[in-house]
C-alpha cells in the first residue's frame, strides 16, 4: 500500500509540474502573440501615417519671410515703402514689394512671388500655393531668390530645385528682361512660369526706378505676361455639333478660346467687340481654332457669343463652367490664346482693353 500510495504521490507531482509547464508556456506564447500583435499594429500605424508624413514633410517645411530675408542679406534690414508694384501697361501681374533699409539707407527692394503649389493635390497639409523671396540691390540686380511657404516643390523636368533659385542670383534687370538671363528651365512648366514671373517683377522695378520711356527704348513697349511659353494642360470636352474633342486635337492649330455668359449684355458686347477686330485686321485664319464655352443649358443661347465669329467656330454647352475651369476662363468674358504645340500665349480678361487687343493682334500675327 505504501508503494502504492508513493506511486500516486510522484503521478500527481508529475502531473502538477506537467500542468504548471504547459501554463508557463501558454503564458510565454500569450506574450509572444501580444508582442506580435503589438507589433503588427504599429506597423500598420506607422505605415498610415508615420511613412505618409515623413513623405509630404519636405512639401510642408516652411519658414517666415522674415528669415527668407536673412538668408539672402546675412542680416536683418529694416522694412519701409510697402506697396503694390504694378503696371497694367506693361506687365500682366502685381506683386507685394517692400524697401530694403540698412542704417537708415535704401540697399534694395524685395518682393513676393507666388505660383499655384504643384504638389498641392498630394495632401490637404500641403499649401495651395508657392511664395518665393525676391530680393534685389539699389541697382537692380538679384541678391537671392528663396522658396519659404513651402521651402521645397518639384519643379519636374530636368530642372535640380537648389540650382534653379540659385541661378537668379546676381541676374540683372536688363538681363531678365531682354532674356539673356541663361536660367535653365528644361520643359518644366513650374520652371518657366516662375522665371517669367521673375521678368514681371524684375520689368516692374525698373519701370519704377527708370520710367515707362526708358523700358520702350529697351523692349519696344513689350508686354509680359508670365505663363507665356508654359504646356496648356490638355482636356475633353462636348461639342454642339455632336463630337467629342480635346484640345490636343488641335495641337497643330493656333486656339483661341472664349469663356462667357451668353445671357450678359455686357459680356457679349465685348465679345462682339473682340470679334469685330478679328474680322477688320486681315489677318490669316485659316490655321486658327475659335472655340467657345457658353455658360448656359440652352445651346441656342451660344450664339449670342458666336454671331459674329468664323463659321467653324465649336461650342461647348458649360452652363457650370466645369469645362472653362479646366481651361481657367470660368470668368464672363475671357479669353485663352494658345499657340501651336498647346503653348500659351495669353490668358486674361475677354473685354477689348489695350492689353487685350494688343495680344490678340501679336497672336494672330500673320496678315492675309
Amino acid at each position: 500500500m505504501s508503494r502504492a500510495r508513493e506511486n500516486r504521490k510522484k503521478i500527481k507531482k508529475k502531473s502538477k509540474k506537467q500542468s504548471v509547464s504547459k501554463r508557463k508556456v501558454y503564458r510565454k506564447d500569450r506574450q509572444i502573440l501580444n508582442v506580435i500583435i503589438a507589433a503588427i499594429v504599429i506597423g500598420i500605424v506607422f505605415a498610415a501615417f508615420v511613412i505618409p508624413q515623413a513623405r509630404i514633410s519636405k512639401y510642408t517645411k516652411a519658414i517666415t519671410k522674415e528669415q527668407a530675408r536673412k538668408e539672402i542679406l546675412g542680416f536683418n534690414p529694416q522694412i519701409t515703402n510697402l506697396r503694390a508694384l504694378s503696371n497694367s501697361l506693361y506687365v500682366a501681374d502685381s506683386f507685394a514689394a517692400e524697401d530694403l533699409l540698412k542704417d537708415g539707407k535704401k540697399i534694395g527692394e524685395e518682393a513676393v512671388i507666388f505660383v499655384d503649389n504643384p504638389d498641392a493635390a498630394k495632401s490637404k497639409k500641403i499649401p495651395d500655393e508657392a511664395f518665393m523671396l525676391l530680393v534685389v540691390n539699389d541697382n537692380l540686380t538679384i541678391l537671392g531668390f528663396k522658396p519659404y511657404k513651402p521651402t521645397y516643390f518639384d519643379i519636374g523636368g530636368k530642372v535640380n530645385f537648389n540650382e534653379f533659385f540659385k541661378s537668379f542670383k546676381g541676374k540683372s534687370a536688363v538681363q531678365m528682361i531682354k532674356r539673356i538671363d541663361g536660367i535653365y528651365t528644361d520643359d518644366s512648366n513650374t520652371a518657366l512660369l516662375i522665371k517669367n514671373k521673375v521678368r514681371e517683377a524684375m520689368t516692374l522695378f525698373y519701370i519704377e526706378k527708370y520710367g515707362a520711356n526708358r523700358y520702350d527704348k529697351l523692349t519696344n513697349g513689350e508686354f509680359i505676361f508670365a505663363g507665356r511659353g508654359t504646356k496648356v494642360p490638355d482636356f475633353e470636352f462636348p461639342a454642339t455639333n455632336g463630337k467629342t474633342y480635346k484640345l490636343s486635337d488641335f495641337a497643330n492649330k493656333k486656339l483661341f478660346l472664349i469663356g462667357g455668359n451668353p445671357n450678359c449684355g455686357g459680356c457679349v458686347e465685348s465679345i462682339n467687340r473682340l470679334a469685330w477686330i478679328i474680322n477688320h485686321g486681315g489677318y490669316d485664319l485659316s490655321n486658327v481654332q475659335f472655340i467657345v464655352f457658353s455658360f448656359s443649358d440652352k445651346a441656342a443661347d451660344a450664339e449670342h457669343l458666336t454671331e459674329h465669329l468664323p463659321k467653324n467656330t465649336i461650342v461647348v454647352v458649360d452652363p457650370n463652367r466645369s469645362y472653362a475651369k479646366k481651361a481657367k476662363i470660368d470668368i464672363s468674358p475671357y479669353i485663352e490664346l494658345i499657340n501651336k504645340g498647346l503653348k500659351l500665349y495669353y490668358r486674361g480678361p475677354g473685354e477689348p482693353t489695350l492689353n487685350t487687343t494688343t495680344n490678340i493682334k501679336e497672336f494672330l500675327g500673320g496678315k492675309k
